[in-house]
């Protein structure tokens, strides 16, 4: 049985960044920063996980609990999941190397990638037959009920589908690709500690407990959204970045912000971006610029801030179908 080779995106989001936790609907879209996946067949029931970019090696057998300690977690929760539906224990071993450009823990969803594209490998290498909702879906479950992370579905549905995604979260899910042939936005890293789990929490907790402010931003991030897509359609390039800076006002009233970050987003509309906003559940990691004609100028205003810029464009998936 010949190797696997996958690339899988990263993602960034445009709009609606935590509001998924409420089952409302966000736009994202998967970018052309990659992480590799190969996998291959083996004789056996044993798995073995390699990861280039943290240097280590898992071992587990197919039947085996998820141990949820080591940094490959993902891959085993996705593993456990699809037990039924692998050959007999004997017939499914694998192994699986890992490699990406995507930065890690940095909010542009390498846990995600890694989940939706293990499944992916396995569903071509075993022959699964899976859907892209069905990936999806099980790469969600994967982290949000096996691994207990705090999660939307945005991550793993904006990567399953590719392109520019409006994704419905709630019950049942589901996600369009947008008809969006350029993206011309810069995403900016703050190479500050990030805290997301932590921001992610407490805004949970806030928004059950019924904090007003909480409740107010997540239904004008709601409203954002909405309004973005339509933007977004009809190429209105202001009313996208308008919306854009308007959601970063909400970030900062629910104290998802930090300094760096608004400075980040500062200095990128100076240099010409139409509009800002960090990315993810906040406490650091990215922004993202919407900058049309000004990649380059935004990107050299992050990296005198103190950021790492990256220019980024639309990832597709080969059997997308043609618009």
């Amino acid at each position: 049985m010949d190797p696997v080779r996958l690339c899988v995106p990263g993602r960034i989001c445009l709009f609606g960044d935590k509001i998924d936790i409420a089952h409302k609907p966000v736009i994202a879209a998967a970018i052309d920063m990659l992480m590799e996946i190969t996998a291959t067949a083996t004789d056996g029931p044993e798995v073995a996980l390699y990861s280039h970019d943290l240097c280590c090696t898992e071992r587990f057998e197919i039947g085996d609990e998820p141990d949820l300690r080591g940094h490959m977690k993902y891959v085993q929760a996705a593993v456990s999941l699809l037990r039924d539906r692998l050959p007999p224990a004997e017939r499914a071993g694998f192994c699986m190397e890992v490699k990406t450009e995507i930065p890690i823990g940095a909010g542009l969803s390498t846990s995600a990638a890694l989940t939706v594209g293990a499944i992916m490998a396995l569903d071509e290498l075993f022959g699964l037959g899976m859907r892209r909702e069905e990936i999806a879906e099980t790469a969600y479950e994967a982290e949000h009920d096996v691994c207990a992370i705090s999660c939307g579905r945005m991550d793993q549905y904006a990567i399953a589908y590719g392109g520019v995604t409006f994704i419905s979260t709630g019950e049942p899910p589901s996600a369009e690709v947008l008809p969006i042939e350029e993206l011309p936005v810069v995403v900016g890293d703050s190479a500050e500690p990030r805290h997301a789990a932590e921001v992610l929490n407490r805004t949970r907790e806030r928004l059950e407990a019924g904090d007003e402010v909480v409740i107010d931003a997540f239904e004008k991030l709601h409203q954002y959204t909405l309004a973005g897509r339509e933007a977004l359609l009809a190429g209105d390039a202001e009313r996208v970045g308008e919306l854009m800076t308007r959601s970063q006002a909400q970030e900062r009233r629910i104290d998802a912000s930090t300094p760096k970050i608004e400075r980040l987003c500062a200095a990128s509309v100076e240099a010409g971006a139409l509009g800002a906003k960090q990315m993810g559940a906040g406490g650091g990691g990215c922004i993202v610029a919407f900058c049309p004609d000004r990649q380059h100028e935004v990107a050299a205003a992050i990296e005198a801030e103190g950021g790492i810029p990256y220019i980024c464009d639309i990832f597709r998936w080969s059997d997308e179908p043609e618009r």
